[in-house]
């Protein structure tokens, strides 16, 4: 795996220009371009802002927009990435069997431009944090080490279920049916407060959840502290301690798998 690594990092031109390409099919013919990026969660900020004005109190209004939206575009990252990771093998055919390149390039790529898309989206989310005034958290210099950890463990699972899908094409449509149920398995909806209250004796399982523990860490650095739950906050701190380790081996054993499977890629796809 050492040299498979060296060979990755050799070839680092070509995973940067295949990110980019990836940016530039997904805007292919579009007006607006990269506009589109920060469209979307301009969108949503307007609806959650609408809706919960109308379904709450006006002082709660701002709180819950915030809570919602730190855990919702880490989760779009994921999904996003998961989703297009898992078809980016058999979907260039020409490019396996023709050219030589490490074909761990091709998830690589589907994670880092969703990656580019995370950090257009939160910039908006951001600018929207400075128009209503919010009180930053001193935990938001972690921003890089949360982030560095759910690229890692979505590489992971971008190499796994890209190389799965080779020999078994049922596993994009797994991916679409497990994705579904994740989310709900998944504190972006609803408050961590809620498991601690009702299914405390569940609450090991329900962290045995490496995206929950992801979610919950950028819900803490961007949500008040003193909002989120003092309890809910040792919470989040020992589960990212854990998922740190699962994020590192869930890369590795993804790299691996890949490197174990690509041989029968040609003759597969």
């Amino acid at each position: 795996m050492i040299e498979r690594f060296k060979d990755l990092i050799k070839h680092r031109e070509l995973l940067w220009n295949m990110t980019f390409k990836e940016l530039r099919v997904k805007y292919k013919r579009s007006v607006l371009g990269f506009v589109w990026s920060f469209m979307n969660p301009i969108v949503m900020l307007a609806v959650f802002s609408i809706v919960f004005a109308i379904l709450v109190s006006r002082g709660s209004l701002s709180w819950f927009s915030v809570y919602l939206m730190s855990g919702l575009l880490p989760w779009l990252f994921f999904v996003n990435s998961t989703t297009q990771a898992v078809v980016s093998i058999v979907g260039n055919p020409g490019l396996v069997k023709k050219v030589y390149f490490p074909r761990e390039v091709l998830p690589m790529a589907a994670v880092f431009a969703n990656m580019i898309h995370f950090f257009l989206q939160m910039l908006v989310f951001f600018a929207f944090l400075l128009i209503i005034r919010w009180h930053f958290s001193p935990y938001l210099v972690f921003f890089p080490v949360v982030l560095l950890l759910e690229t890692l463990f979505i590489l992971g699972i971008a190499l796994f279920v890209s190389a799965a899908n080779v020999y078994l094409r049922d596993v994009q449509h797994f991916v679409d049916v497990a994705l579904m149920a994740w989310f709900w398995i998944t504190p972006v909806v609803y408050p961590i407060n809620l498991v601690i209250g009702r299914f405390r004796s569940f609450l090991p399982l329900y962290l045995a959840n490496p995206m929950a523990n992801v979610v919950l860490a950028w819900q803490f650095i961007i949500y008040n502290p003193h909002k989120y739950g003092p309890e809910a906050a040792y919470v989040s701190f020992w589960g990212l301690l854990g998922t740190s380790l699962v994020a590192v081996a869930v890369f590795l054993l993804g790299y691996y798998f890949f490197h174990r499977t690509e041989r029968g890629f040609a003759e597969q796809i």
